[in-house]
């Protein structure tokens, strides 16, 4: 009997230790789940303090914002604008020739107060060459004979080629001149227009096409010519959109060929004393660099590799084609502009410092071709 009643004491005993172990159990279970909803309400909290201070600081930054007057700069009647990659543009001043006499900071020639010509950095846009047409058809220098012949004996003309932006005509007159087919792609009105009226003969004999467009959309079909021709327009197209549209237009095969006037590595007398003499009336902004040729850009626009040739040749200048090459630069003051002026006399001055007895001035330029690929 008596063993009876400490088995059941053993059983109740159980119990009630299983019973606390249960109890106790529950207890943390509780305590856990109270730490868990805590932390979640903290977190929350938190989150909803960094909401609140990002949308009151935007609010604040906006404010400020609007309220602050935005910073202006004055830009004199009749400035120039230019863009601050200018360099690329024809004829900017040039950095000394290595070799030559240093290069001292000049003054206009002619002792009159050089004005003071600033720019803003405007989209780059075909009106930058609105009203400067006939001056450039009239004072732009051409090109070499022996690049046509180089063009022509590679029997890169055989099939039609596209001259983008094309200007007056200036390098697809040479193109013509080679016997290609030429379709021209221009831009700009006024220099379209006086492409067409210098080269009325060739739109006549239908070895001419003219055509408004950009190097990112010519508007010429697909595959319809076999070599695409930049002279002096290079640098201003847009590479990765250019490159789609030429890779449209050319057919299999076909090539590119980029070509740039340079001026400024030519150590002629009197082009040192051009460069000298435009320093003083350069938009501002206006970088000095070794060469106007956009090297550094090639890659971009050939991304299938080039081959370079170079050429030089001479330009003969009289003092009115003098006057109109400087007032073809879009950088420089033009004829309308109150700093035109002090610049032709400016230059009259250093026109009369080198003067033949011809009545002229030698100009020399280097030609630079890069003949590549797409890939």
């Amino acid at each position: 009997m008596s063993r009876v009643i400490l088995a059941l004491i053993g059983v109740i005993l159980l119990a009630v230790v299983a019973l606390a172990l249960l109890w106790l159990l529950g207890q943390v279970m509780a305590g856990v789940g109270a730490f868990v909803v805590g932390t979640a309400g903290v977190l929350s909290r938190l989150l909803w303090f960094l909401i609140f201070t990002g949308v009151l600081s935007g609010l604040v930054y906006f404010v400020a914002s609007a309220w602050r007057p935005a910073a202006k700069t004055a830009v004199p009647a009749g400035a120039p604008a230019v863009r601050l990659n200018e360099a690329a543009s024809a004829f900017a001043v040039p950095s000394p020739v290595v070799g030559a006499a240093p290069v001292s900071e000049p003054t206009a020639s002619s002792g009159t107060p050089v004005p003071d010509v600033s720019a803003t950095d405007p989209p780059d846009h075909p009106a930058r060459f609105t009203g400067r047409a006939d001056v450039y058809a009239a004072a732009r220098p051409g090109y070499p004979a022996e690049l046509g012949t180089w063009l022509e004996s590679s029997e890169l003309l055989a099939a039609p080629v596209a001259d983008v932006g094309a200007g007056t005509g200036l390098f697809t007159r040479l193109l013509l001149g080679q016997g290609a087919t030429v379709r021209a792609v221009e831009p700009n009105d006024e220099m379209r227009a006086q492409l067409e009226r210098s080269l009325a003969d060739a739109l006549t004999a239908g070895t001419l096409s003219v055509h408004a467009g950009t190097s990112e959309a010519t508007g010429l079909p697909d595959a319809s010519v076999s070599l695409v021709t930049a002279a002096q327009a290079a640098h201003w197209f847009d590479p990765a959109r250019t490159v789609v549209e030429f890779r449209r237009i050319l057919a299999p095969g076909g090539r590119v060929l980029l070509v740039w006037n340079d001026w400024r590595a030519v150590a002629l007398p009197f082009n040192r004393a051009y460069g000298d003499t435009i320093r003083p009336f350069l938009a501002a902004g206006t970088p000095e660099v070794a060469t106007r040729v956009p090297e550094e850009r090639l890659p971009a626009l050939l991304p299938g590799g080039f081959e370079r040739q170079e050429f030089t040749h001479e330009v003969t200048l009289t003092r009115e084609r003098l006057h109109a090459l400087a007032a073809s630069v879009s950088y420089l003051p033009g004829p309308d502009s109150a700093a035109y002026p002090a610049l032709t006399r400016a230059l009259d001055a250093v026109f009369d410092e080198h003067v033949t007895g011809e009545g002229t001035v030698s100009f020399g330029y280097r030609t630079h071709a890069f003949l590549g690929s797409l890939g």
